[in-house]
């Protein structure tokens, strides 16, 4: 069970690194002359990709550990727990690799533009995760936490059907 959390969650967690790769907000830069470029004042695309990064790689995490809390009972437990918040953390590097991968494939690189005076490119600004990279593994532990916390023990033996309440002591059948 834990390799295949880690195996579905490295895939999530990529192909969600592409989506936000694809989808990524870019500085339009103007090519001055052969070694200047300019780019327009814009909203900080820096700060929205990275928000974005913090926001999907949370929603990720905690939507996937929700999945393995409910589908492996057999599991739960402290290990988990510690395995989730790693995998999780693994993943959103996962997720940052390739949309960083996928964005810089996209837009190309900034010096390939240099040559073509009057043009101008899209140019993708570089993401430092710093503690957005720990969302994912924070709110994955927090969700199975809180599934841990919520979900009911199984009901004794000795409950009185359908009543809710725990018979004490001899029970006279009569």
């Amino acid at each position: 069970m834990y390799a295949g959390v880690l195996a579905l969650s490295l895939v999530v967690y990529a192909l969600g690194g592409m989506v936000w790769g694809l989808l990524r907000p870019t500085y339009t830069a103007y090519v001055e002359d052969a070694e200047t470029a300019s780019i327009a004042v814009e909203a900080d695309v820096a700060f929205t990709g990275f928000i974005w990064f913090a926001i999907s790689t949370g929603i990720i995490g905690a939507v996937i550990t929700l999945v393995v809390f409910l589908r492996s009972e057999s599991t739960r437990g402290l290990p988990m727990l510690i395995w989730i918040g790693l995998v999780s953390l693994l993943g959103a590097a996962t997720f940052l690799a390739f949309g960083d991968t996928v964005a810089t494939l996209l837009h190309g690189d900034p010096s390939e533009h240099a040559a073509g005076v009057g043009e101008t490119f899209q140019v993708v600004p570089p993401i430092q995760p710093g503690s957005a990279l720990f969302m994912a593994p924070f709110l994955a532990v927090l969700m199975y936490w809180c599934a841990v916390f919520v979900t009911p023990l199984d009901a004794p033996d000795d409950e009185a059907p359908d009543t809710g309440l725990i018979l004490v002591g001899p029970v006279d059948d009569r």
